[in-house]
C-alpha cells in the first residue's frame, strides 16, 4: 500500500519518472532546434499544473503553454520562472495582471493589443514579449491571414511590445485528415508572410500540438506544443510507437466494506441490478462527484456515427466484457453493479481471492473530469507527496 496514501478514501496518483520520460522521449523524437512547449491547460489534465510544470521543466521542455491566464497565474504563484503562453484571449480585466506575473499573451484583435500596451505602459515595463494568434480553420481564436500583417503592423507600433511569435491551432491532426492540415499550413504561411512583410521576420512560428509533432514533422517549425503526449497518451493509434512514451496518471480508492447479498437482492438506486446468486460485494468510498463514470453526452454527427453509439449503448447494456463497467481490485477485475451513484460504488468481488477492507482499487476515468480538490499524490523522483491541484 502506498504509505502517503494510506489514510485517503480516494485520490489520483500521478509518476513524476514517467512525466520527465516522457518529455526526453519527445526531446528525442523532435531533435534540438524546435522549442517544446509543455502544454499544462486543464491542470495539466487532471494531473496537477505546477508539480507536472516543474517536472516538464526539471526533464527538459522549454517553456509552458497554457489557455487562461489564471491558470498562468497559478503557476508563477508556485515559483514558475519560464516563458508561460498563454494560448486563449485574455479578458478585458484581465489584461493588468497578465503583464504583472509575465505571461505571453496571444493576441488576434488591435483591441487586445491596445489594451495589452496599456498595461504595459501602465507597469513601465519593455520589450514585452507578445503572439499573434491565426486563425486558418479551427474557427475559435485568432485573426485571418488576410489581416495578420495589418495587426502586426499594431504590435509594432508600441516600442514597449516584442512580437516574438505566430501561431495557429490546427483542427484535423489528431483525426487522421491530412488534407485539412496541410490546407491550415497553407494559410499560415500566408499570414507568416504577410506579418514578415509588414516589419521583419518573427522567431518562433508553430503550429504542431501533440498528434500534428507525431505525423507531421516536416511541420514542427521552430516550436512544437505538446499536451496529450507528455501525460501518457497517443492521440492517433495509428502514431502509437513513434515516440515510447509511458502512462503517468492513476486514480485510485481503496474498500471501504465488504458484504455478502443474498439471491434476489437490490443493488443501488432503482435495483438496477438484481443478484441472481450469493454475491460478495465491494463497496467504495468514490462516486460520480468525483467523476467515476462521468462521461460527455455522445451527440453523432451522421447517420454512421448514430450506428455506433447505439450499438455501443446496446452492446453495454447486454454486458460486454469491453464495454461493461470494470475497476481492478488488488490487481484482480471486478465488475460495478448496479448505478454509480454520488460517492459510493459497489463492485462485485465473488470468487476473488483474499480481497479486504482497506485494499486499493484503480479506476478507469477521464483525467480531466475527475474532481479538482482531489487529494494528487505524487511518486517517484522526487519522493512522495500528497498536494492538491495549484497547490
Amino acid at each position: 500500500m502506498n504509505e502517503v496514501a494510506r489514510d485517503l478514501p480516494c485520490w489520483v496518483q500521478v509518476d513524476r519518472e514517467a512525466l520527465g520520460h516522457n518529455v526526453r522521449a519527445v526531446r528525442q523524437f523532435i531533435g534540438e532546434t524546435p522549442l517544446l512547449y509543455a502544454v499544462v491547460k486543464a491542470d495539466a489534465y487532471g494531473c496537477g499544473s505546477l508539480e507536472c510544470a516543474r517536472c516538464f521543466l526539471a526533464a527538459g521542455a522549454d517553456r509552458l503553454a497554457v489557455s487562461y491566464v489564471s491558470e498562468g497565474i497559478i503557476l508563477r504563484e508556485g515559483g514558475i520562472t519560464a516563458p508561460i503562453l498563454v494560448m486563449g484571449p485574455a479578458l478585458p480585466t484581465e489584461w493588468e495582471a497578465l503583464v504583472h506575473y509575465g505571461l505571453t499573451p496571444s493576441v488576434a484583435t488591435a483591441a487586445g493589443v491596445a489594451r495589452l500596451a496599456a498595461a504595459v505602459q501602465s507597469q513601465d515595463c519593455r520589450g514585452f514579449a507578445v503572439q499573434i494568434k491565426v486563425e486558418t480553420g479551427l474557427g475559435r481564436t485568432g485573426v485571418f491571414p488576410e489581416a495578420a500583417g495589418e495587426l502586426a503592423a499594431v504590435v509594432r507600433q508600441y516600442p514597449e511590445l516584442d512580437l516574438e511569435g505566430v501561431f495557429t491551432h490546427l483542427a484535423t491532426a489528431a483525426t487522421g485528415d491530412p488534407r485539412y492540415v496541410h490546407h491550415q499550413v497553407a494559410r499560415f504561411r500566408e499570414a507568416v508572410r504577410r506579418i514578415e512583410a509588414a516589419g521583419g521576420p518573427v522567431a518562433i512560428k508553430h503550429v504542431a500540438n501533440s498528434a500534428a509533432m507525431l505525423a507531421f514533422p516536416e511541420y514542427h517549425f521552430d516550436a512544437v506544443r505538446v499536451g496529450t503526449l507528455l501525460y501518457g497518451q497517443v492521440p492517433r493509434t495509428d502514431l502509437a510507437g513513434l515516440v515510447a512514451v509511458r502512462e503517468v496518471w492513476g486514480f485510485k480508492t481503496r474498500v471501504a466494506h465488504l458484504a455478502v447479498l443474498p439471491p434476489g437482492h437490490g443493488i443501488g438506486y432503482g435495483r438496477t441490478f438484481v443478484t441472481r446468486q450469493e454475491t460478495k460485494v465491494a463497496v467504495l468510498p468514490v462516486g460520480y462527484i468525483d467523476g467515476f463514470q462521468l462521461e460527455p453526452t455522445a451527440i453523432p454527427v451522421s447517420w454512421v456515427d448514430l450506428i455506433k453509439i447505439l450499438g455501443k449503448i446496446t452492446l453495454a447494456f447486454l454486458g460486454w466484457r469491453r464495454l461493461a463497467r470494470w475497476v481492478t481490485v488488488a490487481g484482480q477485475p471486478a465488475r460495478v453493479l448496479g448505478k454509480v451513484a454520488m460517492q459510493f460504488t459497489m463492485v462485485d468481488v465473488t470468487g476473488l481471492a483474499g480481497v479486504k477492507v482497506g485494499d486499493i482499487v484503480d479506476l478507469p476515468a477521464r483525467r480531466t473530469v475527475t474532481r479538482a480538490t482531489l487529494p494528487r499524490v505524487y511518486v517517484g523522483a522526487a519522493g512522495e507527496q500528497v498536494g492538491l491541484p495549484g497547490a
